[in-house]
């Protein structure tokens, strides 16, 4: 007999990558950024002002006064494209199949794209992470490894939107980010 065995869902559990989709803000993203390694990340932060009273004080209230949400995955191709998203900037052209070209620098301004996170889950369900309008980090470290892959770590900071992926006018409290899971 197992102790310390809590109640559970299995069909809840996750595990293993996903697909990042990217596109203009009120269209649902369709560009797929490409293969990436795994441990993609979701961060969803909320800053809080604390409020004390008395001697000793005591928190009596707390109030939200920033919300960060963040996604960063790690590409492991050498897709220009993807450097100018994560980046917020930059400008890439090519020459026929054979020849592609990144060019960057001397712009202050910083390109909007909505994101689309698909993972799949273990029971054939799917988890559909929605930030409806975000930019690029405006960093990129470039890892190029002697005996792995060369990885291209891409972050991407949520906005606060106005439409979703149907255009369609997002109502107050729901203007940074929408998860949808769907079960098998």
């Amino acid at each position: 007999m197992a102790y310390s065995v809590p109640s559970y869902d299995s069909t809840r559990f996750s595990f293993g990558p996903g697909i990042l989709y990217l596109g203009a803000p009120g269209t649902t993203p369709l560009i797929d950024v490409g293969a990436v390694k795994g441990k993609a990340e979701l961060v969803i932060e909320r800053e809080q002002l604390e409020v004390f009273q008395g001697s000793p004080q005591s928190r009596i209230e707390q109030y939200i006064t920033k919300e960060n949400i963040g996604l960063k995955v790690t590409g492991i191709e050498w897709d220009f494209d993807n450097l100018a998203y994560a980046l917020g900037a930059g400008m890439t052209s090519g020459v026929g199949s054979y020849q592609e070209t990144f060019e960057f620098g001397g712009t202050m301004a910083m390109t909007n794209r909505a994101l689309r996170y698909v993972h799949r889950t273990p029971d054939g369900g799917t988890v559909d992470i929605q930030v409806f309008k975000a930019q690029g980090s405006g960093k990129i470290n470039i890892a190029v490894n002697d005996v792995d892959l060369h990885e291209f770590p891409y972050e991407f900071k949520a906005l606060e939107g106005t439409s979703d992926f149907s255009n369609a006018a997002l109502a107050a409290g729901k203007k940074l980010i929408k998860i949808i899971r769907t079960k098998a």
